[in-house]
């Protein structure tokens, strides 16, 4: 019942191909114009220049004033990565989002610490039993051990990342 809800009060969208844009069209022509830049901004951060698909989620009424989601599928020749994004206007009249990518590492957790893009990440806590947490700047990078490899998520919240409609 839930999901019959939902999906009755969203428009859902899948596209693949290489533009960096298809998130950023999509919410466009679903009636998203206040945080447009920050839709955008967000999406080129992650797929400009990359092999990308995306399936996106925008509210069928008052699309300008509701969420934006979208998932982004990033294929390389050797892995996949997957990448969930929001983006929400505030009551300031700025936007915020948050993102979550995530990746299988072939290597264990312990080996993982050691590769170049955890280099500026601090251990921080176990977050209960088997994921442990970690700092890098402003973002958080949670390893979960996964068979003889490790599931990396990275993940970022940005306030009032910028005014809506700039």
């Amino acid at each position: 019942m839930l999901k019959k809800i939902a999906l009755s009060i969203l428009f859902l969208s899948s596209f693949s191909a290489m533009s960096a844009d298809q998130v950023t069209s999509y919410a466009k022509k679903s009636g998203v114009n206040s945080c447009l830049t920050t839709v955008s901004d967000v999406e080129k951060f992650f797929a400009e220049g990359n092999n990308y698909g995306s399936w996106s989620f925008v509210a069928k009424e008052g699309a300008d004033d509701q969420l934006v989601n979208a998932t982004l599928e990033l294929t390389f020749s050797n892995r996949s990565t997957m990448v969930d994004f929001t983006i929400a206007p505030t009551k300031d009249g700025s936007c915020s989002y948050t993102y979550t990518r995530t990746f299988y590492s072939e290597k264990s957790c312990m080996a993982t610490t050691r590769e170049d893009y955890m280099k500026n990440a601090n251990y921080k806590t176990d977050i209960n039993k088997n994921i442990a947490g970690f700092e890098d700047g402003a973002a958080k990078v949670l390893l979960m051990p996964a068979g003889s490899g490790c599931v990396v998520q990275k993940k970022e919240v940005g306030f009032r990342h910028n005014k809506q409609g700039s």
